[in-house]
């Protein structure tokens, strides 16, 4: 990275010969003003704006009254943690940092929807990117919006459209008491305050159910990212050795996600064997991998801002010892047991007992230490307010029993990311081998 500060050194001829024409003209030219195609926000991701208007539209439609806003990650973000997701889910604009969205279904269609975008800075701009500057046409066909302006608006603008509608529609999801409360909902607490009669409404459902269920185009991108994500690890039941080290075997599967076309990871991902394949979320990945153990490996690539999450479990030497293969078994009866029962309406906690039961029966309950499942989309633990909703068509969940046993170094998790169907549950990993007898078969063959 460059530094902000650079030495400026120069020669005595270079001086000299400059001197003239300086003397001349001692205003110094301005830098040429950036190609528009290059202007943030160039446009809206993976899709166009028309997808992000509909979308917009709905929501209006389902909120009926009142004005809602929705922020945009912020600069204090890390670099590395992403845009806000509904954010993103409502405007297709995943680089844009100290944002905001207001909606008003009540106002007339020109002014229901308003885009807020942080200011124009030109120096500031040098290093990180040229900015718009607005009013401008062009800025407005990109993002799809008739109304954009600057976030340093949106105070006033969010304090007249309370003034005529007195609703504020929060989309926030319920935090815990010992998680500071998000930005936009101090930003409420002082616009009621200075709005008479104002009040605010929960609206985190509306905008959740609407996440939950996937469009068409967005399972394209779900099982795309999932193609990618089994090539990596088929990669690695191929090429594992022991001797190897945890990082060099996770090295093989990032490698084989950036050579698919995956820019970024889902999660970090994880790689433990034996001993290590018993911690839920191992981030060292520094042992070296020795001979009978278990490996297991939790990785998922994104593609196009999309996630999926896949876990396999597999021998380290190419064969399950009966020890490995009864845990490994269990795991797999208790997966296939909650997918069996995978349909529109179905709750989590039903295919938690599902699985539960399995493993109570199999004498393994007391490792079987976490939830079953989770909910997948622009984030790989996509609406999780929706956990106590039932499951809806469309909606696109992993299904991820284990069992972990750390006094045997028995650590067994399989999980697959799976579409929620009315014929019932489509596996978008099912390329992935998840039978002990398959996954020795395919580690046997010539690597």
């Amino acid at each position: 990275m460059i530094a902000r500060l650079l030495p400026r050194t120069v020669t005595v001829a270079i001086l000299v010969a400059a001197a003239a024409p300086a003397l001349a003209d001692p205003t110094p030219p301005s830098p040429a003003p950036p190609s528009a195609s290059r202007e943030r926000p160039a446009g809206t991701t993976p899709f166009s704006p028309d997808v992000y208007r509909a979308r917009r539209a709905r929501l209006m439609g389902l909120m009926k009254k009142g004005v809602g806003v929705i922020l945009s990650a912020t600069p204090r973000d890390k670099l590395d943690s992403g845009q806000d997701t509904s954010f993103m889910y409502l405007t297709g604009l995943w680089d844009e940092r100290d944002a905001g969205l207001l909606l008003a279904p009540e106002n007339p269609p020109e002014e229901r929807e308003q885009l807020f975008l942080a200011a124009a800075r030109p120096e500031r701009d040098r290093w990180s990117g040229y900015r718009a500057l607005l009013p401008s046409r062009a800025v407005e066909q990109r993002v799809g919006f008739e109304l954009v302006r600057r976030i340093e608006q949106l105070g006033w603008e969010l304090a007249m459209q309370l003034s005529r509608h007195k609703v504020l529609q929060y989309f926030g999801a319920p935090l815990p008491y010992d998680t500071d409360p998000p930005k936009i909902a101090e930003i409420y607490e002082k616009t009621a305050k200075r709005v008479i009669g104002a009040k605010t409404e929960d609206a985190h459902l509306i905008l959740g159910r609407m996440r939950m269920t996937k469009e068409p185009r967005e399972v394209e991108k779900i099982q795309r990212a999932t193609d990618i994500t089994v090539a990596g690890h088929l990669a690695a039941m191929r090429r594992v050795h022991p001797g190897m080290h945890e990082w060099e075997l996770k090295q093989i599967v990032e490698d084989t996600f950036r050579s698919g076309g995956a820019r970024r990871l889902s999660y970090p991902s994880i790689v433990g064997a034996g001993p290590d394949g018993c911690v839920l979320h191992y981030p060292e990945d520094d042992r070296v991998i020795e001979d009978g153990e278990l490996v297991l490996i939790d990785a998922g690539a994104e593609f196009d801002h999309y996630a999926t999450d896949v876990t396999r479990t597999f021998p380290a030497s190419g064969h399950f010892t009966p020890e490995q293969r009864r845990a490994y078994d269990t795991v797999l009866k208790a997966q296939n047991a909650a997918l069996a029962k995978v349909r529109p309406g179905v709750t989590w906690n039903e295919l938690q007992r599902v699985a539960e039961k399995v493993m109570t029966e199999a004498g393994y309950y007391e490792y079987f230490i976490h939830g079953l499942g989770h909910h997948v989309g622009l984030e790989v633990h996509d609406v999780e307010a929706m956990r106590y909703e039932p499951i809806a068509e469309g909606s696109v969940i992993t299904i991820e029993p284990g069992i972990y046993i750390p006094e045997k170094k028995i650590g067994v998790r399989i999980e697959d990311t799976v579409l929620v169907t009315k014929a019932g549950p489509k596996i978008l990993s099912a390329a992935l081998p998840r039978g002990a007898d398959e996954i020795e078969r395919l580690m046997a063959k010539p690597r």
